[in-house]
């Protein structure tokens, strides 16, 4: 548990660092993981030095008086006291009777805050605390003990030394609640109960400022709210009279308790005090931490859920781009040019020997893929058309549309998505940034991978010249045919300026080859050549074009995100969070 509570305590911490402006669910669960991970030190502490000394910690909203009560309890005026709200931001822990040596055993509790001298504290710098030996007065009402003073939780500027209050609580063995009459009932007073009532240490309750007529009434309020709120009784309560300074530079929450008030606060004090049992926390802390638990991983949940959406949406985009380069490519005999490329070639081995000078135009137009079937009409006329491919334009359409509906995606679920989720805002920045070069470098991965699939097509044509030589009859009745009809190919090629491959099957030359063969006894022969083509084609361009060449890189987009602001990156696979492992 202390191992995972540190992973998410750095989780939190990072990604709140690179956020500059954190929400406010990632402060209050870094927050409280700091008062989880340091009461994990605190247990740890009593385990190893059981006999360290006892801490009292006053927590309590602004102007409620917890410096004056921490200079009461110590009859002393260590703690500044000021007019001001907000005055005390640091926690500072005053130690009656003990020295340094004794102290140094709490230093590790209250990391990653910095330990300085009490002159030596600074507004500007909220990451220190003060711990400080004292020689308490004659009217003390501890002794052999820490007594600290600590911020606020409720003013504005209170998120930025929560940590520290929230340490100093899990550092307790006595937790004071310090509140006046204005604020007890404020609902920052009632969170802050609710929080600390997890940690089952011993706890009393002072309401200060309190007029003698207001006292019962005030306290009963207290009472019946505690109950209605959590169930139970409330803790035991102590009422400070209010005392109006007469000295402008003297607080109004100065506290003056006559023989009986200070009686019944030591009596309280010491009730309290027999609470505690340092070997018996672990329940209590784990019992915070199951309540916590979902808290913490909300954020982490959601980044997962939209990460994993994001995966399923590109498998599914990727799957759909195979079935529409099958249907519109593979399978459409109007789109579909690679195996009429290898009848082309065919027809080039079905060259009769010393015809090969009358032909040579004809091959320099429907060879397959040393002339790239540019068609003889542009060699003459000097021409740049160019011919239409149709797989690169059918593959191209295909990146336009998966393109097109992965941003469509991303709009919708960053619509219906949890404002505190930065992940779709940020996945369609990191698309627009990239989509230029994703495009690039798809459609000169598809065209390499045409080239690359040019020796296959050859290998077609040898396959069915080598069938077509085993029967002898039918391969002169080819040649025949072809010589026939090559005067028209190259007439046809001079008109169009260049033969598709799609176009090739309208050629008389191809329409002669591809109809004997067809009725031929190879026919059968020819067809499974041509699903083997499409076969490895799919493949090819499944694998290395969908999948690898655009899924990937869709894919990684989520990894180009800023991972210092996310709370999966950073730290290597996302430990095993199991709760219940956890506690056991």
């Amino acid at each position: 548990m202390n191992q995972q509570i540190a992973d998410l305590l750095a989780r939190y911490t990072r990604a709140i660092g690179a956020q500059g402006h954190a929400s406010d669910e990632l402060i209050e669960g870094y927050n409280t993981l700091r008062l989880a991970d340091a009461a994990l030190d605190k247990q740890a502490l009593n385990s190893k030095h059981p006999d360290h000394p006892m801490q009292v910690v006053i927590v309590g909203p602004t102007q409620a008086g917890k410096s004056t009560l921490c200079n009461l309890l110590l009859d002393s005026q260590a703690a500044g006291i000021s007019a001001l709200a907000g005055y005390t931001v640091h926690a500072q822990g005053f130690a009656a009777n003990i020295d340094n040596q004794q102290l140094s055993v709490l230093e590790e509790l209250m990391l990653p805050l910095k330990r300085i001298p009490l002159e030596q504290l600074s507004n500007d710098s909220l990451n220190q605390y003060v711990l400080e030996p004292i020689q308490p007065g004659q009217q003390a009402m501890v002794d052999q003990a820490v007594v600290w003073d600590s911020p606020d939780f409720d003013s504005i500027e209170a998120s930025g030394y929560r940590g520290s209050v929230l340490q100093a609580v899990a550092m307790a063995d006595i937790l004071v609640l310090m509140v006046s009459k204005d604020k007890y009932a404020d609902k920052t007073v009632w969170d802050m109960l609710q929080l600390i009532g997890q940690l089952g240490k011993p706890l009393f309750v002072c309401i200060n400022k309190l007029d003698q007529k207001d006292h019962q009434t005030v306290i009963e309020s207290f009472k019946q709210r505690h109950i209605e709120q959590f169930g139970s009784e409330a803790p035991d309560i102590v009422a400070l009279p209010f005392v109006r300074a007469t000295d402008k530079h003297v607080a109004d929450d100065t506290i003056s308790i006559d023989t009986s008030t200070r009686n019944d606060f030591v009596a309280t004090l010491t009730k309290t005090q027999h609470k505690i049992t340092r070997s018996d926390q672990n329940q209590h802390i784990n019992a915070f931490i199951k309540n916590q638990w979902p808290l913490w991983m909300a954020p982490i949940e959601r980044e997962q859920d939209a990460l994993q959406n994001w995966n399923n949406a590109v498998t599914q985009a990727m799957s759909d781009a195979k079935e529409r380069y099958a249907s519109r490519y593979l399978n459409n005999p109007n789109k579909y040019e690679t195996f009429n490329k290898a009848i082309a070639e065919l027809l080039t081995l079905l060259e009769i020997p010393g015809l090969a000078a009358t032909l040579s135009k004809t091959r320099n137009v429907v060879t397959w893929p040393a002339r790239k079937l540019f068609g003889l009409g542009r060699s003459i006329t000097q021409g740049e058309t160019q011919v239409a491919n149709q797989e690169l334009d059918v593959l191209d359409l295909i990146l336009e549309q998966t393109m097109t509906s992965l941003q469509g995606h991303i709009l919708v679920e960053q619509q219906e998505a949890d404002t505190k989720n930065p992940f779709w805002p940020d996945l369609q920045k990191a698309l627009n940034a990239n989509k230029n070069s994703i495009r690039s470098e798809y459609t000169s991965r598809a065209t390499q991978l045409q080239t690359e699939f040019e020796p296959r097509i050859e290998e077609a044509a040898q396959q069915l010249y080598g069938q077509l030589q085993n029967q002898p009859a039918l391969l002169n009745t080819l040649r025949a045919a072809r010589v026939s009809t090559d005067a028209a190919a190259v007439v046809l090629a001079v008109k169009s300026g260049g033969l598709a491959a799609a176009d090739l099957v309208i050629a008389p030359a191809m329409l002669s080859v591809t109809t004997l063969l067809t009725e031929s006894v190879l026919g059968q022969y020819m067809e499974r050549s041509k699903k083997q083509l499409q076969q490895e084609q799919q493949m090819l361009i499944d694998e290395q074009l969908i999948e690898r060449e655009l899924g990937e890189k869709l894919i990684k987009l989520s990894e180009s995100l800023n991972s210092d602001q996310s709370l999966l990156s950073g730290y290597g696979p996302l430990p095993d969070f199991s709760l219940n492992n956890s506690l056991s």
